[in-house]
């Protein structure tokens, strides 16, 4: 017996096919285990069996059950099946199930010997494709740790700190892809910012070290034409600088067949106005304070790495205080829901504009919450993006409550009557003129329909979770704020309530916002949701 050729795990309940198996298999060099039944062979079973021969009718667990069990929990195990001559329709039924082959009795020994032979391949190679596959998933996994690690060193520039004048807010998520999105920032002068966000065409490592030569090329350009032009002391200009670059660049980037999508934007303080270079980028969004809209910048120039003749042309365009530009990859545009509709151009202008009031990097979390909730997760299939320069902002002064008042509670139905207790006590800290009992009534009935969705949906009714609720009264409002840990909630996917009863869902939103004055649901970075509830507190007529 030779037991490197292979350990077989024979089973039949016939005593004497059993030993002729197991003498013809160990006399052709096999070590043989042997079975009387299925639920003795699944008992036997191990790593090291190569090949398995079942008989089809077994007591106690016959060979389509056992066969199921190893094509179940053993990948690589197909085994060979013994029927007998006449019994072809549970052969055809084991085929159906994973099995290896089938040999009728009486069977001839050379044609057993060689399908076992047969099998044991077969296993060996399954065996070495799943280690190859778990090799190659590994190497997928170190590919992608190495370039997220050069997307944060070498292409995520970071801002100057205390720039005057601007406030910058940066943030970038990689997808599960390797992509070759890129920003920096060079400071020219007291007065002067620039600007690059840029997206390389491709995924993978290549694309990213793209992009981290493109980076490096633009910090080596703007010193090189800084020095020739020492005789009137000004800085080279965006289209200048993209041009050289492009230059530097175009016969590497036509060897990769790839090309670069780009704006080169520079703030200049001194003259209330940037001057921007786009290379076929996403277009930049810029909100103005005065007027409370939202204008599209976008260029004629092609993306960087296609011949182009003609020199790079830059636009100007003015701002003032307050105002804020908001630039992005297309990773945020192109998020898809699960009907696979794009989040769009049109979507994010409106919700970068409904966080106008907000910091740059509270703009941002706002902007991921929106596109979140819109497509239902967490996970993009591009790189999310995106860069807010805000001017001159103003000194943020938070507004501090009369008073405050927090409760954490087990996200559990019995907690609700504790939570309207909680409320209700509170409301009788404000003055009757200002929130009269009606209105506290109704209220009680908007925390309740808030705290069940959380408890039902958002925690999908687990009772050992936290949720937290804050209440707080500022001179001119009462604002409740419900905190949880829970799945994230997109109120413009729950359906209107249908009122003539042909439809249930979406009457707890619906009573929610016809109570309060205003409902805002958000999440942030770290997967915590907040519901807020506003009411206005006005002395009743």
């Amino acid at each position: 017996m030779d037991p490197h050729r292979g350990k077989i795990l024979i089973a039949d309940d016939d005593p004497i096919i059993r030993a002729i198996l197991q003498k013809l298999l160990e006399k052709s060099g096999f070590e043989v285990i042997a079975a009387q039944n299925g639920k003795e062979a699944i008992d036997l079973l191990s790593n090291e069996i190569q090949a398995v021969i079942l008989d089809l009718e077994m007591p106690v667990m016959g060979g389509i059950e056992c066969l199921q069990y190893i094509r179940k929990n053993i990948f690589d195990l197909s085994p060979i099946m013994l029927t007998a001559s006449d019994d072809f329709t549970s052969a055809v039924e084991a085929m159906r199930s994973g099995a290896f082959d089938y040999i009728t009795k009486p069977f001839n020994p050379k044609q057993l010997i060689a399908l076992v032979d047969k099998a044991i391949e077969t296993d060996t190679q399954a065996k070495r494709l799943r280690r190859v596959e778990a090799e190659l998933a590994k190497s997928r996994e170190q590919e992608i740790e190495t370039a997220s690690k050069i997307q944060q060193t070498l292409l995520m520039g970071v801002p100057p700190k205390n720039f005057k004048g601007m406030e910058i807010a940066n943030w970038s998520i990689p997808s599960q892809k390797v992509d070759g999105d890129f920003y920096d920032f060079i400071t020219i002068d007291s007065q002067c910012l620039d600007v690059v966000v840029g997206d390389v065409m491709g995924k993978g490592i290549a694309s990213a070290l793209m992009g981290a030569a493109l980076k490096s090329y633009f910090l080596r350009v703007i010193h090189e034409l800084g020095f020739s032009r020492v005789h009137d002391g000004l800085p080279p200009e965006p289209d200048a600088i993209v041009g050289s670059v492009q230059s530097a660049m175009i016969r590497q980037m036509e060897e990769l067949e790839t090309f670069v999508t780009l704006c080169y934007a520079r703030f200049d303080l001194s003259r209330k106005q940037m001057r921007f270079v786009d290379c076929g980028h996403m277009r930049t969004i810029q909100y103005h304070q005065e007027s409370q809209t939202c204008s599209l910048l976008q260029g004629m120039n092609m993306p960087i790495g296609f011949p182009e003749t003609e020199p790079f042309t830059q636009v100007v365009v003015p701002f003032c205080k307050g105002d804020f530009f908001f630039f992005y990859s297309d990773g945020l545009s192109e998020s898809m829901d699960s009907q696979g509709r794009l989040f769009g151009e049109e979507r994010l202008v409106k919700s970068v504009k409904a966080s106008s009031g907000f910091s740059p990097n509270e703009i941002i979390n706002r902007v991921w919450t929106d596109i979140v909730m819109f497509s239902g997760t967490e996970t993009f299939r591009d790189d999310f993006t995106c860069v807010v320069v805000k001017i001159d902002p103003p000194v943020s002064v938070t507004l501090q409550p009369d008073a405050e008042s927090r409760m954490t509670f087990p996200s559990d139905l019995k907690e609700l009557g504790g939570i309207r207790q909680f409320i209700r006590n509170f409301c009788k800290t404000i003055p009757e003129a200002l929130l009269g009992e009606a209105r506290i009534t109704m209220i009680e009935l908007a925390v309740t329909e808030v705290a069940t969705n959380i408890i039902l949906h958002a925690y999908s009714g687990r009772s050992n979770a936290l949720v937290e609720v804050a209440a707080r009264r500022f001179p001119d409002m009462f604002l409740i704020e419900f905190i949880d840990k829970g799945k994230c909630f997109n109120p413009e996917k729950v359906p209107h309530p249908k009122f003539d009863g042909s439809k249930d869902g979406g009457f707890g939103i619906y009573i929610v916002s016809q109570i309060m004055d205003d409902v805002v649901y958000s999440r942030d970075k770290d997967n915590i949701n907040y519901t807020q509830l506003k009411i206005f507190l006005k002395p009743s007529c």
